[in-house]
Formats: structure tokens, sequence, C-alpha cells
């Protein structure tokens, strides 16, 4: 140990120990820190502006231009971070109503970080007022559904108008609210299908910016069979007892629903029901049910039955005096004049209900004489009638003629007619050369005489024996 004290070395390790020691003892009393190097950096952010305080279910805003800002920002590295959510710019719409405005923009930084610039620093905006107006949704449609389907009217499930909201300077413009549906392919009916809304302007064109509340509507799409709707056509067949006559027959419905092909449909006009007169005494009305049936070539018919009510009472007989003659397809190079009768008119005795006679006059009646093919001279012409529905002739059967003179135009009328002009030897019921008078139907004097020519044929004035 002393042979180490007494080396020079060992002293001077020694002594160099004890100077640290004292050089750290100093240093830690004082308390004085050492001042660390520090280095500032800069940044330039672009970050959108956010709009708060802005009330968008009564405004809407425009001219937000420029939507984007940009900062320069200074900081040390640390604290300069690369989130960008961290940078705002903000715009404060809270209590600004609507025009023309210029504002200041707000900005929010992380902490460490200070703004060198901002540019823009304010930005101007306009506000406008929204107006709110109900429309009625219309639906359409576009494809077409399988073949042998038709496409019934689209139906709006509940409410079939919306709300529609725009600018007060474009709800003006507003025109409708429609939705388009696909029916391509369909063979039987949709239900509930959701369909999205679209505003369009007076000129078509789609409204992107309208607000539709509700913005989709169900609807149901009705996709049925191809058919028809034809008149029913009332047939009648067999005898009512003698001395009655029909007054009425009715039906609960006037026509049918038929269902088939194109085709088919297209050769269909009317659908007959056959009245069995046979099965009809005394003069009660009668209903009964008619079971009908798809035509030959048809798949279903609706409704499936119909309610015939049918009236019948006992004849009754009156004579209709001055029906006229209309002539048809007269040869426009001659004129025509009426040799018999001369007045150009007829009597007709005819049978039906009461009800129905008392309502009857010359008007009801078509009575028609041909005169195709026919050149100059004097003719006699059969009389074709057509009777008012529910009334019987007592002519019925017999040949109603006229005498017609034919002449070239310019040129007078001078054929004087013969006594016997169609060559038979005075058939008593169809000459219109008798003079008799006509009462109730009976024949008086030579001929059927009814006063204008025309007799009522039978000579006798009995009803019909079957009133069909």
């Amino acid at each position: 140990m002393d042979k180490w004290l007494n080396q020079n070395n060992f002293a001077k390790v020694i002594a160099l120990i004890f100077s640290i020691i004292l050089w750290a003892m100093v240093h830690i009393d004082s308390g004085t820190p050492v001042a660390p190097t520090t280095v500032v950096n800069s940044k330039t952010i672009d970050t959108k502006i956010q709009v708060t305080g802005f009330d968008s279910d009564k405004y809407v805003l425009y001219d937000l231009e420029p939507d984007t800002v940009r900062l320069e920002v200074k900081g040390k590295r640390t604290d300069l971070t690369t989130n960008f959510s961290d940078y705002k710019v903000k715009l404060d719409l809270k209590n600004i109503g609507p025009g023309t405005i210029t504002l200041p923009l707000a900005h929010e930084l992380p902490p460490g970080v200070q703004l060198i610039s901002m540019d823009p620093s304010i930005i101007k905006v306009t506000i406008e007022a929204k107006e709110t107006k109900q429309i009625p949704v219309t639906i359409v449609t576009k494809g077409n559904p399988a073949d042998g389907m038709q496409l019934g009217s689209p139906i709006v499930i509940g409410e079939s108008t919306v709300d529609v909201t725009l600018p007060q300077s474009e709800i003006e413009e507003l025109q409708k609210v429609q939705g388009t549906v696909d029916v391509t392919g369909l063979n039987e009916t949709a239900k509930g299908k959701t369909v999205k809304l679209t505003a369009y302007d007076k000129h078509g064109q789609e409204m992107t910016n309208a607000e539709i509340s509700p913005d989709s509507v169900e609807v149901d799409v009705p996709i049925n069979k191809l058919y028809k709707n034809v008149p029913l056509e009332v047939r009648k067949t067999g005898k009512l007892p003698n001395g009655y006559v029909l007054s009425s027959i009715s039906t609960n419905v006037e026509g049918v629903a038929i269902y088939g092909s194109k085709e088919s449909l297209e050769g269909i006009s009317s659908y007959p029901v056959t009245v069995d007169l046979s099965q009809f005494n005394g003069t009660n009305e009668t209903r009964y049910t008619v079971g009908l049936t798809p035509p030959e070539g048809f798949e279903k018919i609706e409704p499936s039955s119909v309610q015939v009510t049918v009236k019948i009472e006992p004849a009754g007989q009156k004579l209709i005096d001055n029906i006229p003659i209309t002539l048809i397809n007269v040869n426009e190079a001659l004129t025509e004049k009426f040799i018999n009768p001369e007045d150009a008119k007829i009597s007709l005795s005819v049978f039906g209900a009461k009800e129905v006679l008392d309502k009857l006059k010359a008007e009801d009646f078509t009575v028609t004489a041909d005169l195709s093919g026919l050149g100059q001279g004097t003719h006699t012409v059969p009389v074709n009638v057509k009777l008012p529905e529910y009334v019987e002739s007592s002519e019925t059967g017999q040949s109603l003629e006229v005498q017609i003179e034919l002449t070239e135009k310019g040129k007078p009328a001078t054929s004087v007619p013969d006594e016997n002009p169609s060559g038979t030897q005075g058939t008593e019921n169809s000459s219109p050369s008798g003079e008799g008078t006509n009462q109730s139907g009976a024949n008086e004097g030579n001929g059927s005489g009814s006063g204008n020519g025309i007799g009522n044929g039978n000579g006798n004035g009995n009803p019909p024996d079957n009133g069909g």
C-alpha cells in the first residue's frame, strides 16, 4: 500500500477523480439547464371549407367557390403532423338568412402549430330560401309483358302524392314527379314493387337538386291475359203462346270480357245469348240465369253467367199512318216520281204490348225501296220494312210494293200506270190499288185498302199466332 502511494501515476488518477466529482457537484447545485438546439419547420396544406350552423332544411347554399383553402403553417417537425384532418377551416353560417354576403373564415390547427397565411381568408356566398310543393306521382312503364299478356294501369299503394322541395327560383319550373317500372317479360301481376321517383321540369329535364319526400313509392302493376269487352247480343228462339207479344228483354250486364289470343279477339264483336220464348206463359215478368261459356278458341269469359229478364203481355194492335218511304240507290241521271202511293207514304197495322204501341210514331219505322239497276219507265218495286223492337206487323211474310216512274232529268213524266202493272190478277194481300178503308186492321172493299195504297195484308186484323 505505501508503495502505491509513493508512485506518481497513482496520485494523478486520484487527483482526476476528485476533479470530476467537484465539477459535477458545482453544476448540479447551480440548477442551470443545458439549452437544447431548436429547429422550426414550415408546411403548406390544402383543406376543404367546413360549413357550420347552416339550416339546410330552409335554405340552399350557392357560390361556395373556391371550396378549398391553402394554409401555410410552421412549427417543430414533431408538431407538424401528417394527419390533414387536424387542420380545419370553417365557415359559420348560423343565423345567416337569404342573400349574398362576404364572411371571414376561421381556422383550427394542431397544438404547437402556428398559422403563417391562409388563402383565401374571406369568402362570398349566396343563400336562397327553399319552397315545398305537393305533386301527384306519375308511374310509367317500359318494356312489354310476356306474349299473350296485357298490361294494366299501375296503381300506387297508399298516398299518390309527394312533397318536392326546391329553391324558390326553381319551384315554378317543376312539372311532374315520375317513376318508371320495367315490365319486360312479366307474366303475372307485380305487387308491392318499389319505384324510385324523379322530378322533371317543364322541358322534361331531370331536376337533380329536387328533394322528394318520400323519394320512392310502392306500386302494383296488373298483368292480365289479353281480353276484349264485347256487348251481349240477345237472340230469340221458339214461339210465345198465341195472342202474346214481347214487352221487353233485358240483361243485368251490357257486355262481357272475353279472354283469348290477339287474333281471336280481333274476330269477335259480340257475344250471343239465346232466349227460348216457348218456355214463357202468361204476362209475368220472368227472371232467369243463363250460363256463359267461352266461344271456341277463347280461354275465359267474365262474368260466367248473366241474368235475363223477359216480360210478355197480351198483344195489342195499332194502325200507324204516314210512314215515309225512302228511295235508295237512285240513278243520279233520272228523276223519280211516286205513282202509287202518290204521297210516298204507307200505313202499317202492327202488334205489340200496349206500353210499346202507345209510344210508337211513324218516324220509328224505316221503309225503303231499292231502285238499283232500274232505268226509265214505270216500275213496281218491293218495299223493305224495318220494325221497331218488340213490334210485329200483320204484313210479315208478305210482299209490299210501290210504283215508281223514272224519267230523264229535265223531261216531264207522262206515263199512265196500267190497271195491273205487276201482271197479276189483283192479289188481295198486296195490291197497291185498293180503295177500301182500314179500321183496326179489318179490310173493307175490294183489295187491301189501307187508304194509302198499301193494306195490312191479312184482311182480318187478328194478332200474330206466336208473337215471335
